[in-house]
């Protein structure tokens, strides 16, 4: 029993000794527990001479073989010649062979912590490539659009191509640790959607047909107002919707709002957001947006509209009339109405 206990305190307590040496002397953080915990740890932000499993990896084959060796060197003394050397050799094989293990724990050691601040340089040279092919897809599609000309219609409406940030998270999803993003492929489905709604109902509409005339135009008109809303086309969403009217309809809370009161309003708000729309497939490698040949005659043709009448404006001038006259809708404050003569 009591050599077990010997040996008990042979190898606990260097063991002991040396972890609190390490933990006082190398160990980091704000109590002893951290402290503690720190030193089985390996900190890549740290050099390899304040890791405290270095100095463990040192220390304990140093520490337990010292131990070991006091029981063999009991009862010698020093002698610095031949045959006290060849002594100290017989009776210090176990201590030496333990003490000999710290080299290669502390190489081992080194290598582990070698390779773990490659691997965090690695991570942080990918997180940066990451953010700057980010950061350069989100510049190239403003400079895309900076390239493209404004585009007057009919010689009367002019669109500049401004294109706002929010679009790029709007219709491509990733964040920007992630580096190159990806389309959002529901947020352009969403616009080509009002698009198309929108030219199915204003083709009965520029084709003379009076049975639901003003619901198709008021529906044609939200659909041209939500696309433009996704494009962030601001030329549509304010500056024409001021100059048309708010229509109470449906019960809606935002009513239907017109853009403009002419024919040739309408036609060239929808004709440049779907010119807009497409020019952001083009940038983002997507295929550009198509209709059946009956709706594409709605961005195609412009004579054979005005000769059939100018339908929108006989809108405005009898059904949207009655409603502004019963309170049903308002002029926008850049109406032609509202103008001081």
């Amino acid at each position: 029993m009591q050599n077990i206990l010997f040996i008990f305190l042979t190898t606990f307590l260097p063991i002991a000794l040396t972890i609190l040496a390490v933990t006082l002397l190398i160990g980091y953080g704000d109590n002893l527990k951290r402290k503690f915990i720190s030193v089985f740890e390996l900190n890549s932000e740290h050099g390899l001479v304040k890791q405290g499993l270095l100095w463990l990896a040192i220390g304990l084959p140093l520490a337990i073989g010292v131990s070991f060796g006091v029981w063999s060197w009991a009862g010698y003394s020093v002698s610095l010649n031949a045959d006290g050397y060849k002594k100290f050799i017989e009776i210090s094989i176990l201590p030496l062979a333990i003490m000999s293990i710290s080299l290669p724990l502390a190489g081992l050691v080194s290598r582990f912590h070698s390779t773990q601040q490659s691997a965090k340089q690695i991570s942080l040279t990918t997180i940066k490539n990451n953010l700057d092919a980010y950061a350069a897809h989100r510049k190239g599609m403003h400079e895309y659009f900076s390239y493209l000309k404004p585009t007057k219609y009919f010689d009367t409406y002019d669109f500049n191509y401004e294109v706002h940030p929010v679009l790029h998270k709007r219709f491509f999803s990733g964040s920007p640790e992630k580096g190159w993003p990806n389309r959002n492929e529901d947020s352009f489905s969403e616009i080509e959607n009002h698009l198309e709604r929108a030219a199915k109902f204003l083709l009965p509409v520029l084709d003379g047909e009076s049975e639901r005339r003003l619901e198709n135009y008021l529906e044609a008109s939200v659909r041209i107002y939500l696309a433009a809303q996704g494009l962030h086309i601001k030329k549509i969403t304010h500056d024409m919707t001021r100059t048309g009217v708010f229509v109470r309809w449906k019960n809606r809370e935002d009513g239907a709002l017109t853009l403009g009161v002419k024919t040739l309003e309408t036609l060239a708000a929808l004709r440049f957001t779907r010119e807009f729309y497409n020019n952001f497939c083009d940038f983002s490698g997507r295929s550009r947006l198509k209709f059946s040949k009956d709706l594409e005659d709605v961005f195609l043709k412009t004579d054979y509209w005005l000769a059939k009448v100018d339908h929108i404006e006989n809108i405005h001038l009898t059904e949207i009339s009655i409603l502004v006259k019963n309170g049903g809708a308002d002029y926008g404050e850049n109406h032609m109405q509202c103008q001081k003569p």
